[in-house]
């Protein structure tokens, strides 16, 4: 049970969400690394900016592109490594030329199984069941698909708070500034036509 828990916590603990803020003329990259079978999963949403789009390109090792799109407003995208090395992750918003981009991203490798089987790859003793890590693993993914809609859905209930807070301030103060509007120009044309009536009398 324990080799299981600590599992799942390091599972957890490289599924973590990263929130960040992309500037104009700005291409933001992450990077992690990744032995060849290992799977990796990118999903991604720009919160706000503009027309809530951005470019999105994944590099594998040497530079080689296996993902591009110059306009994207949210994506999933799961592949397994090709070869050992680095992959990279950027968030292009050179096209911006003045909003910056606010997004919800991640980036997961998860190992291949037979990291877990092979003792001579396994720089740990975290599970020695290959059965019950192929188990861990597909619950791991359910869960973390249910943390990352979460997250987009707590991201979106705040937007969607803070433009409801703004549109009720925005009602509130128009319908106090109409009718006080309203009254003194009342006020103003009893005051003129007052004036304008009034008889003057020569002594």
């Amino acid at each position: 049970m324990l080799p299981t828990l600590m599992c799942l916590l390091l599972l957890f603990e490289a599924a973590r969400g990263f929130m960040i803020t992309v500037d104009a003329h700005e291409t933001v990259c992450f990077f992690d690394r990744a032995h060849e079978k290992d799977k990796i999963t990118v999903n991604f949403e720009v919160m706000e900016g503009g027309f809530k789009d951005i470019a999105v390109e994944i590099l594998a090792p040497n530079n080689d592109r296996l993902y591009h799109a110059e306009a994207e407003t949210n994506g999933r995208y799961t592949f397994a490594a090709i070869k050992d090395g680095q992959y990279t992750l950027c968030f292009d918003n050179t096209q911006s030329s003045l909003t910056p981009k606010i997004l919800m991203f991640h980036f997961i490798v998860v190992k291949d199984l037979n990291y877990y089987i092979d003792p001579h790859k396994r720089a740990d003793d975290v599970i020695e069941q290959s059965v019950l890590q192929e188990n861990v693993n597909a619950l791991s993914s359910q869960l973390m698909a249910i943390k990352h809609e979460q997250e987009y859905m707590h991201v979106r209930y705040k937007g969607h708070l803070e433009i409801s807070d703004n549109v009720h301030f925005r009602i509130i103060a128009w319908s106090i500034f109409g009718p006080s509007l309203l009254l003194a120009m009342t006020i103003l044309e009893i005051y003129y036509l007052k004036r304008f009536f009034e008889v003057k009398r020569v002594v």
